[in-house]
């Protein structure tokens, strides 16, 4: 293939890429990856980066487009604090741009300390508002959430994540106890309540309200604070999701099976334990089979990555390569 084809053929790809990002219709409303425009920008800028500038006059430059990123933060302050509308999914836009362009940190180091400064004070203020034992802790829609969606665990998650641009201090004195003090929280079942003083009750297993969020950020927390009981809840958590883990939500990402498949692969990469990969393949399995009366809500967007069919594709490709899977938008 001749150098000029190889460069009308990514010039091809790239135009295609951005059509489905379409950065022209970008809302300027909300920040985060999933849910705001940080996440079209931050896929576009490492396309950009990735396929070169095939031509400048009409591809846009990795680095515009990162500063177009860094110019969001103008929104910060108006924003929640959780993962798929507010900071902390705009933290991971930004983690996400420098780990895949590489060597060149277009988000400079001072900018995501910002943003993980922000949600450190936002954690602050609310815990002593509320007079919580806990240094740290954040609410949406008027409810203190624990889950990996829209609550503590997530944005947990993503600031161990970015834990190069905190304080050691901060880890050893906010997140650390604000750790230990939601894993307090968990039912004598070993699953997790949605929300503080829940009214729904042990009732919900999947990855945005439930055991399953709670994997990611105790195999995190195990590798970076090297402590035992860690390992041990996540995989307490991975036997809550393998007895009742089978959602009559259906097969997505975000509430469904998929989501769940992924668990058992988080704890088969720390492990090496087969009896996760087994599992993982399992839940894989009930989710290409698709038997009917296993889906009771139809999802409202069918086709898409968190609700639809894609998370499902996005779990067939990766559970075939499985020390290398991660949980999309979640896990850097």
């Amino acid at each position: 293939m001749s150098a000029l084809h190889k460069r009308d053929k990514r010039h091809d790809m790239f135009q295609t890429a951005l059509q489905y990002i379409n950065l022209h219709d970008l809302k300027g409303r909300r920040i985060s990856f999933l849910c705001g425009d940080a996440g079209p920008l931050a896929i576009a800028a490492v396309i950009s980066y990735k396929f070169g500038s095939c031509d400048a006059n009409t591809l846009p430059d990795y680095r515009t487009l990162g500063n177009r990123l860094i110019e969001l933060i103008s929104k910060m302050e108006d924003s929640p604090d959780e993962l798929l509308y507010g900071k902390s999914g705009y933290l991971y836009a930004l983690l996400f741009v420098n780990k895949h362009v590489s060597g060149k940190d277009i988000i400079p180091s001072n900018h995501i300390e910002k943003v993980v400064a922000s949600i450190i004070k936002s954690g602050k203020q609310f815990s002593r508002e509320m007079k919580s034992e806990s240094p740290l802790l954040w609410q949406w829609h008027g409810k203190i959430y624990l889950g990996a969606a829209h609550g503590v665990a997530g944005i947990l998650y993503m600031l161990l994540q970015a834990r190069i641009y905190i304080n050691a201090n901060e880890i050893r004195s906010f997140i650390k106890p604000t750790l230990d003090w939601l894993l307090n929280q968990r039912f004598p079942s070993g699953n997790f309540p949605s929300s503080l003083n829940s009214s729904s009750g042990d009732r919900l297993v999947q990855w945005c309200h439930g055991a399953p969020g709670f994997v990611s950020l105790c195999v995190l927390a195990y590798q970076v604070f090297e402590e035992e009981k860690y390992l041990k809840i996540a995989q307490l958590c991975g036997e809550v999701i393998w007895q009742r883990g089978i959602c009559t939500k259906g097969y997505s990402i975000c509430h469904g099976v998929s989501g769940n498949a992924y668990s058992f692969l988080e704890l088969y990469q720390v492990t090496k334990k087969p009896v996760h990969l087994y599992r993982a393949y399992c839940f894989m399995e009930w989710c290409a089979l698709e038997r009917p009366g296993t889906e009771l809500h139809r999802p409202d967007r069918p086709a898409s990555l968190f609700e639809g069919t894609l998370g499902r594709i996005y779990l067939a490709e990766q559970i075939i390569r499985p020390l290398d899977a991660k949980f999309p938008a979640y896990t850097l």
